[in-house]
């Protein structure tokens, strides 16, 4: 029997994995974007039950929902032109440090995939830091022939965005 249980989040849910998502932007030396109860209000208002800007699943301690959150994944849904299809692209997976070792992150994956059987979804796709070798690993086990160094992946943000957004159509 699992020690953990996998379900998708819920209203209310994102409140709750809150401190496990803090958890996981220190652990890649990311600032909190807000103070305990403001995050947790925004990540409630993104979610799943609020503007449904991600989805996400959860691994609960134990049998019971609601129990110690000790994993998750968030991920959103993407239309694809190349295979006129849905993906999903998984955007953070974290497992609880206490957790690790456990198959949760394990457990997350194969319901991520299996959602996509349900849902139709054609591709799964996500980044990983290219330093990050214990993440690179973890991919490499559930799917050896997953990395493809076929793209590049491009990030700007803040004032990078407000730069790009002055160019005028004469820049370079």
């Amino acid at each position: 029997m699992a020690e953990f249980q996998i379900a998708s989040a819920t209203k209310g849910d994102m409140a709750k994995i809150a401190p496990l998502v803090a958890e996981m932007l220190a652990f890649h030396k990311t600032a909190v974007p807000a103070k305990d109860t403001e995050f947790a209000t925004m990540l409630e208002r993104d979610g799943p039950a609020g503007a449904g800007k991600y989805d996400c699943l959860i691994a609960w301690e134990a049998q019971e929902k609601d129990s110690l959150a000790v994993g998750f994944a968030m991920y959103s849904t993407v239309y694809d032109a190349s295979f006129a299809g849905d993906g999903i692209f998984l955007r953070d997976i974290y497992v609880s440090e206490a957790s690790r070792g456990k198959r949760v992150g394990k457990a997350l994956m194969v319901h991520l995939a299996q959602l996509c059987l349900e849902q139709g979804y054609s591709r799964i796709d996500w980044h990983t830091d290219r330093l990050d070798l214990h993440a690179r690993t973890f991919y490499e086990l559930i799917a050896p022939d997953s990395f493809k160094l076929n793209r590049l992946s491009y990030r700007v943000e803040g004032k990078e965005i407000m730069d790009i957004a002055a160019l005028t159509i004469k820049d370079r």
